[in-house]
């Protein structure tokens, strides 16, 4: 490399021989205490610190797997018994080792087995008197040694791995996973270090007998101090090299000027440069800074500083092809002769892009921190366990107009806030002491103030927790509720005035409905009183007819019986007279007889129905004949138009209800239609359809009139709605017939209709009205 050279003139004031001796056997006194001495019970160790470091990575691998178990139990995603349990199982199922029967196992806290592969029936049980094989409490001594640290290593003996019969000295490393209080550990066997141990000795032994033949023979010859020196320098080159090219750092030899003159595997990687493209060139001009020309500037300068005698250092971000970007701590250090002449400089990169964007986040963190902490309009403050106060935010000094440092580095309870009552000191005493033991603190405080008087705060006291659980400080937030207090106090007196109140007009309201109900029964019984008018009207009006045809007939009949007496009495009757009477008198009898009949079978009908319409009493119909019924009396409303009225119903439906509902809400239906419905229509029909389903009885009401809007479709059933109101309209006819339908009727009823497509009514009726044959 150019900085190792031999040394010239040295030894010619010696003889060949004790050049050759002195330094041979000084070589062999030293290679053999280095070997035998140092090197090969430090074999041991090293493998034993080796293994030991691999315990300890193993273990963390089996606490990340309960990590993030616990992470998915905290987000609700599993629960807690099943987190567990899939911890237990997953640990237990890890092997490792060269045969792969290196396990881990799992006990609590309290020396309970959790979970132990290869005795499972250990589990669950209390291992706080379980001992080794040599009588140690192997279980007690796991715990005892990972309570300070939360880690530690435990010797003893053990059975060799799934060799019940076999016992050998074994360590294991277990650490605590704080959150389930759980400690797993895993182990190694003493035996295995000691076989590899042996065997490298052996190893080494036999090359050092060989280094040792091969030195006592070169001895013998003069040209061996060439040679020998020759081979050291090479395997301290090799050794150089080894470190050099296979460190993970990124590392390069650099002239005094700064000129590149070897870099390592992991430099060359990174650029995806061989080393003789790179090589020869000043350093800052190599594809590693590129990117930067305010890196290459600090670099030189850097490099500057080394090559005086000092040792240069920076960080630098560095651009990645693919976009990304690294953080490299570099330094440039001397290497300088016993003159102190610099020879050559070593630069040394390390990549803590890791640790800068953890540093960028805890600062990220820390400044968000520092404003909410900061700006809150809450009192805020930070106590160690001991309950001193360590911070405070601003709004907590101002409302006791105080300074930072009158009130920082004291106990929280000797601060300004707890004064008055003096009560509040001890109190506060006790619950920094509940706090700092895991307890959140919550509760109303009552202080007093010269300038305000009494103030209410909503205090809270509640401890921060590390990864591991344990509590750091504790955080204390208190707000202001002295307004809301106040308002609560108002409100309270409030209520009770406005209960007064409401009683006062619940009394008043009472009294309103009652009148109101009142009122409502009146004008039920009034258009109960206007139906039976029309029906009486429809009554006289079908009766007329009959009536009258009987009248004329009997009044025909009687001038037919006067003038056949005269002939009679004057002699002048002749059989074909008489024989003409008696036909006369027989039509004139069978007419009278038949529109006699028919007006008896009218009044008979119109009694029936005004009695049902009157009484409101439960009775037995034949329900498509009373539907007849109610139509013949009101047939007097449309007989003199071309409307038609159409029923489709069973002739032998059979019901046990109340008819005079039924005359009722069918002559609102019918009325309403032909006044609303049918208003400029000359031809109009109406449907009445009635079946019965599962469901109940389906009265279906549809005509094909002038429809209504969405807005009297939805106001239809309400009390004194009309759109007939200057027209002598009460409103009060479908009302009358929803509360018919709904109370009386125990059924329900629905409206639907479309300006221009006609309205439908729909009434549902309980089945258990049918009376069955």
């Amino acid at each position: 490399m150019g900085v190792f050279e031999k040394s010239k003139g040295i030894g010619r004031r010696s003889p060949v021989w004790l050049r050759v001796a002195v330094p041979t056997v000084a070589s062999l006194l030293l290679f053999i205490i280095v070997i035998f001495a140092i090197h090969m019970p430090a074999v041991r160790d090293a493998l034993l610190v080796q293994r030991k470091e691999s315990l300890k990575h193993m273990t963390q691998v089996a606490i990340g797997v309960l990590e993030h178990l616990r992470d998915q139990e905290v987000k609700g995603i599993i629960s807690s018994d099943e987190a567990r349990r899939r911890g237990a199982e997953i640990i237990g199922l890890m092997r490792f080792g060269p045969d792969g029967k290196d396990y881990f196992w799992i006990n609590d806290f309290d020396a309970k087995m959790v979970m132990h592969p290869y005795m499972p029936e250990l589990d669950g049980r209390d291992m706080s008197k379980f001992a080794d094989f040599k009588g140690k409490l192997l279980i007690v001594e796991m715990v005892n040694a990972t309570e300070k640290d939360g880690v530690g290593y435990v010797d003893y003996h053990w059975q060799w791995q799934d060799q019940p019969n076999k016992i050998v000295p074994k360590i294991s490393y277990v650490q605590r996973f704080y959150p389930w209080k759980w400690i797993v550990g895993t182990g190694l066997y003493f035996d295995d270090i000691e076989s590899e141990a042996a065997a490298r000795n052996r190893e080494l032994i036999m090359m050092t007998i060989g280094i040792l033949g091969l030195i006592s023979l070169l001895s013998f010859y003069t040209i061996a101090q060439s040679r020998r020196a020759g081979k050291d320098i090479q395997e301290s080159e090799a050794l150089f090299k080894g470190i050099f090219n296979h460190s993970q750092q990124f590392m390069g030899v650099l002239s005094p000027e700064g000129v590149l003159l070897l870099a390592n595997q992991a430099s060359q990687d990174y650029v995806g440069h061989e080393n003789d493209k790179v090589v020869g060139h000043y350093l800052w001009e190599t594809p590693w800074w590129d990117d930067s020309l305010a890196a290459q500037r600090e670099l030189k300068e850097l490099i500057q500083v080394a090559s005086f005698g000092g040792v240069g250092k920076g960080i630098f971000k560095h651009e990645k092809k693919d976009g990304g970007s690294i953080y490299v701590d570099f330094s440039a250090k001397p290497v300088v002769d016993d003159n102190g002449k610099v020879l050559f400089l070593i630069a040394e990169g390390h990549n803590v892009t890791e640790l800068k964007e953890a540093q960028e986040q805890i600062a990220l963190s820390e400044a968000m921190f520092r404003g909410v902490f900061s700006q809150s309009l809450q009192f805020m403050g930070v106590v160690d366990l001991e309950g001193n106060l360590r911070e405070v935010n601003k709004a907590a000094l101002d409302i006791r107009n105080v300074a930072a440092e009158d009130v920082l580095d004291r106990p929280f309870w000797e601060g300004p806030w707890w004064q008055n009552p003096p009560s509040l000191m001890q109190s506060l005493k006790e619950d920094i002491k509940n706090a700092a033991n895991g307890h959140i603190i919550r509760r109303e405080v009552r202080t007093k103030t010269s300038e305000d008087g009494t103030r209410y705060v909503d205090f809270s006291l509640k401890p921060a927790f590390d990864a591991r659980g344990k509590i750091l400080f504790l955080l204390a937030e208190g707000r202001d509720i002295s307004e809301l207090r106040s308002v609560q106090d108002q409100l309270s007196t409030l209520n009770r005035d406005l209960e007064q109140k409401v009683e006062e007009r619940t009394a008043e309201l009472r009294s309103s409905v009652a009148r109101l109900e009142n009122a409502q029964n009146q004008l039920i019984q009034s258009e109960k009183m206007a139906a039976l008018g029309d029906l009486v009207a429809g009554v006289a009006h079908e009766i007329n007819t009959p009536v009258g045809i009987s009248v004329t007939s009997i009044s025909f009949m009687e001038e037919k019986l006067a003038e056949i007496s005269k002939k009679l009495e004057s002699g002048q009757l002749r059989k074909s007279d008489f024989d003409k009477f008696i036909s006369i008198a027989r039509e004139a009898t069978k007419s009278s007889m038949l529109n006699l009949h028919r007006a008896a079978e009218l009044i008979g009908t119109f009694k029936q129905v005004a009695a049902d319409q009157a009484s409101g009493q439960k009775r037995t119909i034949n329900f498509r004949e009373y539907i007849d019924e109610i139509l013949l009396s009101l047939r007097s409303k449309y007989k003199r138009t071309q409307h038609k009225i159409n029923v489709n119903c069973a002739d032998d439906l059979i019901l046990n209800t109340y008819p005079g509902a039924f005359m009722q809400i069918f002559s609102n239906l019918i009325i309403n239609t032909l006044l609303h419905g049918f208003e400029g229509v000359e031809a109009g029909n109406i449907d009445i359809g009635v079946e019965v389903s599962d469901d109940g009885i389906i009265i279906r009401y549809t005509d094909d009139g002038r429809g209504m809007s969405e807005a009297n479709v939805n106001k239809i059933f309400e009390p004194f709605f009309t759109t007939k109101r200057g027209a002598g309209g009460t409103g009060l006819g479908m009302s009358i017939v929803y509360n018919l339908v709904h109370t009386r009727l125990g059924g329900t009823i629905n409206c639907s209709s479309v300006e221009g497509q006609g309205t439908a009514f729909t009434i549902v009726l309980p089945k258990d009205t049918i009376v069955e044959d």
